[in-house]
């Protein structure tokens, strides 16, 4: 009775999770219980491996506190024959994805913070590697939120880095035209009109002019009458002016003159 309880115990330590093959190597992402003294002991959390296939021999091991798994972004992922993404969560929230450089023999590793809001990476068509975070808050005390800010970050592996970096260029305007409408539809602007803002900004380097969009979120501002035309466009412009701040291009006033 004893062996059995025992055996069961050990059995509920570590529970397979998530294991693929890429490039001569295999990643395994594993839930485990955490039994070293602190915060996280005796709770759910994840352990990561990664052999050389050929001799099993083990090249990379890390304890982490993220549990594997990012709803429906697999723990592990190969995603071409260069690279793996490993996902986990902290309690269903805070997800972050681990992106590993397998090619040669020193391997690298970058990750990214995804908020709330896991979505798996991109291979773009210059095989570069993408990936959607919605930022939440960015402006302590100044927001009643959550408000989610969109940025694309493209994966930079050159020799001066590894890792992910904001991207607004042309190639990525169309996704940032996505959110901005898919955010106009799904809330009055007066509650939104930060993120909103944000995406037209990160928007500016595509074919489409944000002009007529800044002056109808400026009309919407006033149909509810709690701002009128000066009001409204006042409140844009602060944002306008603060949005650089966290990450995002200036406003281009040439393109819209008279505009804010």
């Amino acid at each position: 009775m004893k062996l059995l309880l025992v055996m069961a115990l050990l059995q509920g330590m570590t529970a397979y999770a998530g294991e693929v093959r890429s490039n001569g190597y295999t990643a395994r992402f594993d839930e485990r219980i955490e039994t070293a003294p602190g915060d996280l002991h005796g709770e759910t959390v994840g352990g990561i491996r990664l052999v050389r296939t050929a001799d099993q021999a083990l090249v990379w091991q890390e304890n982490t506190p993220l549990r594997p798994g990012c709803g429906n972004v697999a723990a592990v992922t190969a995603i071409n024959d260069r690279y793996m993404a490993l996902c986990g969560h902290l309690g269903g929230r805070h997800y972050t994805q681990k992106i590993i450089f397998t090619q040669g023999s020193s391997l690298s590793m970058a990750s990214v913070d995804q908020y709330d809001s896991p979505s798996p990476v991109r291979v773009e068509h210059n095989g570069s590697l993408a990936i959607d975070v919605l930022r939440r808050d960015l402006f302590p005390g100044e927001l009643t939120g959550p408000h989610y800010f969109p940025t694309v970050y493209r994966l930079r592996h050159d020799d001066a880095m590894f890792g992910f970096l904001p991207s607004f260029d042309g190639d990525v305007a169309e996704r940032y035209w996505l959110h901005y409408r898919g955010t106009r539809q799904a809330a009055p602007a007066a509650e939104v009109l930060p993120e909103l803002l944000a995406s037209l900004l990160a928007a500016q380097s595509g074919k489409q002019s944000i002009c007529a969009e800044l002056d109808t979120l400026a009309a919407d501002l006033q149909q509810g009458r709690q701002y009128d035309a000066q009001g409204a466009r006042t409140l844009m412009r602060t944002w306008l002016h603060k949005l650089p701040a966290v990450g995002y291009p200036a406003f281009d006033t040439q393109a819209c003159p008279g505009r804010i």
